[in-house]
């Protein structure tokens, strides 16, 4: 047993404990550096041509306001157009895209191995190659759900004249004061922009697509001969496939600023994790893999960065699977072997180990993402627009989301993504507006129609809905379950 324990123990503190060390070592970094502050780009008097591209299933609820919000922006309407694919839609998504101003194509694949985004964004840039070849010089993915501040695009163009091919935004919440589930999930977000891609920015360092608010040029699509991502984590598969491919690292423009709905349950946002776990583990140890040898190759400090970051997959599942079985055999075998044989030497191991976890856990884990959380809200406060003392309860439960974020991660590995209900957040004036749309949409008679308008108008008068600065979010105030618009692929 001694010889069977001392493999165990090499292993555990050789082997495992670095690279969890490792990977969280080089995030602690990020973290110290947080006052260095990001690149900006500046104003470009160059103004692009960019198509916006929507993929959705069944939004009705929410994409009339994420359009209007779009159409809402600072930038010349003439130099961008919205295209929205209503993917294997069953409401009137298609529709209300529509008489919002869109150019809506319509997507129907009975294959459920195809009902994701990745597929509903080839067959969209298909469509686009055939009617508007080389017209447009990038693109910009939005989620059904996204919304925007009003010079997003203007940002975004700043950063392509500046030679950016591919880049994220600034990743804010819709919802974040909406309840505690929903606060941490938008810390979570604010958390990477303000640490880790502040300073890869600084540096000139590659950053990782989320789907909310991702531009990339249209020559990458030319070239591939359209959308090439197929997986159900296509944003992480494009930053990767770039990379490793073309040699575009994707950069952070912090004054883009896009706003995402939050899952504000405990079950939404477990699954939200365990969907994306198998597809990211499965880019690990591909496009991962790929990218770590060829930093030995090309030498840019990007490669394994994004590596690291890939790398957290397989780490959640060491520390949920391993770690917890490990010590509780630890424990138990000094224990016994102490206390019930009476080996003194067990009982000092027995207590050498158990401080050793209550420590590490107590401040290594808790403290540790307790105090993230909190610098995070400290230093992004005027953007999180909440106020400091309602996000506190997020800030001090953001250990307990770790937790929940590498069970979800170390299941979904294991498991099989499929598409599934999910619940919008969807403010009462925006649900009120998408019934009378609909209700127009359907061709109903004058009185259904008028009908239509007094919901309207009294949701206009009974919600009235803060202004934030002008930037296109709304208060939410009661929860509708609907289907997810990105397929197995959520975020």
């Amino acid at each position: 047993m001694e010889t069977f324990n001392k493999v165990l123990s090499i292993i555990n503190d050789n082997v495992l404990l670095t690279i969890i060390g490792v990977a969280f070592g080089i995030q602690l970094i990020y973290i110290l550096l947080f006052f260095i502050p990001a690149k900006k780009y500046p104003v470009s008097d160059k103004k692009h041509k960019f198509g916006i591209v929507i993929p959705a299933r069944n939004e009705a609820s929410v994409i009339a306001e994420t359009i209007k919000c779009i159409l809402a922006s600072d930038y010349p309407r003439e130099l961008f157009d919205i295209f929205l694919v209503a993917d294997n839609c069953t409401d009137d998504t298609a529709e209300i895209a529509r008489q919002c101003g869109a150019i809506v194509y319509e997507r129907q694949d009975p294959d459920p191995k195809h009902h994701k985004a990745g597929y509903a964004l080839k067959y969209l840039f298909e469509r686009i190659a055939e009617e508007r070849p080389d017209y447009y010089d990038a693109f910009i993915k939005f989620d059904a759900d996204n919304h925007m501040a009003p010079d997003y695009i203007s940002r975004m163009n700043d950063a392509f004249a500046a030679g950016v091919k591919c880049a994220r935004g600034y990743s804010n919440s819709k919802n974040i004061d909406q309840n505690v589930i929903a606060g941490i999930s938008g810390l979570w977000y604010i958390r990477d922009c303000r640490f880790s891609s502040n300073f890869r920015s600084a540096i000139g360092q590659g950053t990782m697509l989320g789907g909310a608010g991702m531009m990339f040029s249209a020559e990458i699509i030319k070239k591939h001969g359209g959308w090439d991502c197929l997986t159900s984590s296509d944003d992480t598969e494009f930053t990767m496939r770039r990379l490793n491919e073309d040699k575009i690292k994707t950069m952070y423009v912090k004054e883009a600023v896009v706003y995402e709905d939050q899952p504000s349950t405990i079950k939404d946002t477990f699954n939200r994790y365990k969907r994306m776990a198998r597809a990211i583990n499965e880019l690990f140890y591909t496009q991962g893999i790929k990218s770590f040898l060829l930093f030995f190759v090309r030498w840019k400090w990007t490669y394994i960065d994004m590596f690291l970051t890939l790398m957290f997959i397989p780490v959640c599942v060491l520390m949920c699977l391993w770690l917890p079985i490990y010590y509780i055999y630890v424990l138990l075998y000094h224990g016994i072997m102490g206390f019930y044989y009476g080996m003194g030497g067990s009982v000092v191991q027995f207590w050498t180990y158990l401080n050793t976890i209550c420590f590490a856990l107590a401040f290594a884990f808790v403290a540790m993402f307790i105090i993230q959380a909190l610098l995070a809200v400290l230093l992004e406060h005027k953007r999180i627009k909440a106020p400091i003392r309602k996000m506190l309860p997020a800030v001090f439960l953001f250990p307990v989301f770790m937790i929940i974020y590498a069970a979800a991660i170390t299941i979904g590995v294991f498991s099989k993504p499929k598409w599934s209900q999910v619940k919008r957040n969807v403010a009462p004036q925006a649900a009120a507006m998408v019934a009378a749309e609909s209700a127009a949409a359907d061709g109903s008679a004058d009185s259904e129609k008028t009908e239509a308008n007094e919901i309207r108008a009294d949701a206009d008068t009974e919600t009235k809905q803060p202004e934030s600065d002008g930037e296109c979010i709304d208060s939410v105030e009661t929860t509708e379950t609907i289907n997810n618009g990105n397929g197995a692929q959520d975020g």
